[in-house]
């Protein structure tokens, strides 16, 4: 039984909740690291305000940002898995919620050699990921991440 202001959710349905995060501009991994400690902070908070939630979803970079310097989107570039994914992992397991998570600088499989994935990943409530999902079409120029071609 859902109260005033809370997610329902039950056997049948899903609580969900879409997380308006601002686009940060950020410029190395310090800041990206301690962005997404308040992304995992707002993951543990938001179960506790709204208990029937069961899956949370940030929006495309909300853990990283856009980068228009390429220099700065290689050098935060991350593997998945890797330290943000153990983060957010530790998060919905401790919240006991799923979460998607934007990671805009994955790094590709020839890196340096060939631009990062914009990524998202689905984590369940154990903390593992269970779906990754690469941009298939990039919005070019500006956007300057390689297409993806798979989803695992």
């Amino acid at each position: 039984m859902s109260r005033h202001g809370d997610i329902s959710s039950s056997a049948d349905t899903v609580g969900v909740c879409v997380f308006q995060y601002p686009m940060p501009r950020l410029h190395t991994n310090e800041e990206v690291i301690e962005n997404a400690k308040k992304i995992c902070e707002i993951v543990k908070g938001t179960k506790i305000g709204l208990p029937g939630m069961d899956l949370i979803v940030f929006p495309e970079y909300s853990t990283m940002g856009i980068m228009y310097d390429r220099q700065e989107m290689f050098d935060t570039a991350c593997a998945i898995p890797g330290p943000l994914t153990d983060m957010f992992g530790e998060a919905c397991k401790e919240a006991g919620v799923w979460g998607v998570f934007s990671l805009t600088g994955e790094q590709h499989e020839e890196h340096p050699k060939k631009n990062p994935y914009n990524t998202l990943v689905l984590i369940n409530d154990k903390g593992e990921i269970v779906q990754k999902y690469r941009k298939l079409l990039p919005w070019t120029p500006i956007e300057g991440w390689t297409p993806g071609n798979v989803m695992r």
